[in-house]
């Protein structure tokens, strides 16, 4: 569905439409398929399947285009109001001519309009686009991080609701838990090897690493959800292991009033395919070991300093690898 949000003139006097594509949409589809092209195979792959199907969640790109033709873009999806940001883009011979700035206020406004919660962003730090996002409230996760973070209200009002104690169901990894699972894995909880099968370690968003296990059939998650809100609060991954045929990688990360579910993730896990599997933990997240452990797994080594803790890698965390 296309909603006409109104007309923005850009800095040379050109008035152009402004809207934005709810997907899924099969007539704008292929145009911000087209305007996109240029991403990675996940992301094209992304992109097809949120103007193309109906996954249940919130998806809306915002464009300016002429005629019908999309020559800018930035892309939200969200579920229970929270969610990624992404995909922002305007075409080379259209830039500097303030499209980006125009998008990111509508967006904003209308965000606000729909009672959105919380967004979560990457782009490079002290940027252009990282001060077009400051200035819209954004704000880095970490001193000197491109990784950002906005809240209708504020942060720990937020997650004092978000993470609430409350019933909770385990689910099989889905399209849902995309944007739900950010506030998670990018929140400032103890732990730093986070989900190991797809790469997450520290305060990390799920924009990308979320795709890829929807994406890849070899790899299989589960979440640990509280279905009133929609909140993730807990995650176990399974996949293949990078180097040995024969292994598979997986790791289980939970918010902190929640591993006591730890080992009832895991346990969830197929973890027949594989002969043997390999864990990894940090020193900052004993809670995991004690997880591992009640799973089954065995401690077989450590090694100091694997993985930097913040962005600005003012501590390198000592981890230790499991077996089962």
């Amino acid at each position: 569905m296309y909603e006409r949000l109104g007309v923005v003139e850009l800095k040379g006097g050109e008035k152009v439409e402004a809207g934005v594509v709810i997907g899924p949409d099969p007539q704008w589809a292929d145009r911000v398929c087209d305007l996109l092209s240029h991403k990675g195979e996940v992301w094209a792959w992304g992109n097809a399947e949120c103007l193309r199907q109906n996954l249940g969640i919130d998806v809306r790109y915002y464009v300016l285009h002429r005629d019908g033709v999309p020559f800018a873009n930035i892309m939200t999806v969200s579920h229970y109001g929270v969610g990624h940001f992404g995909h922002v883009y305007t075409v080379p011979e259209d830039r500097r001519q303030g499209a980006a700035s125009s998008l990111m206020s509508l967006l904003m406004e209308d965000f606000r309009q729909r009672h959105g919660q919380a967004l979560f962003l990457g782009t490079g730090f002290d940027s252009a686009p990282y001060h077009i996002y400051h200035a819209e409230g954004f704000r880095g996760l970490e001193p000197e991080s491109g990784l950002m973070e906005y809240y209708a209200a504020s942060g720990e009002t937020f997650r004092a609701g978000w993470f609430a104690q409350g019933p909770v169901e385990v689910r099989s990894a889905s399209w849902e838990n995309w944007p739900t699972s950010a506030p998670l894995f990018t929140g400032a909880f103890p732990g730093t090897v986070r989900c190991a099968p797809l790469r997450m370690f520290g305060r990390v968003s799920t924009e990308g690493g979320w795709l890829h296990l929807l994406h890849d059939d070899s790899r299989q998650g589960r979440v640990l959800v509280r279905p009133e809100t929609g909140a993730v609060v807990g995650a176990a991954v399974a996949g293949e292991h990078p180097l040995w045929p024969d292994t598979g990688l997986l790791d289980v990360y939970c918010h902190p009033a929640f591993w006591d579910y730890g080992t009832e993730i895991l346990g969830a896990l197929d973890l027949s395919q594989k002969n043997s599997w390999l864990a990894v933990s940090d020193d900052g997240c004993p809670d995991k070991d004690a997880v591992l452990a009640a799973g089954g797994f065995t401690s077989t080594g450590q090694a100091a300093g694997r993985v930097a803790v913040d962005t600005r890698r003012t501590r390198m965390a000592d981890v230790t690898e499991w077996e089962m």
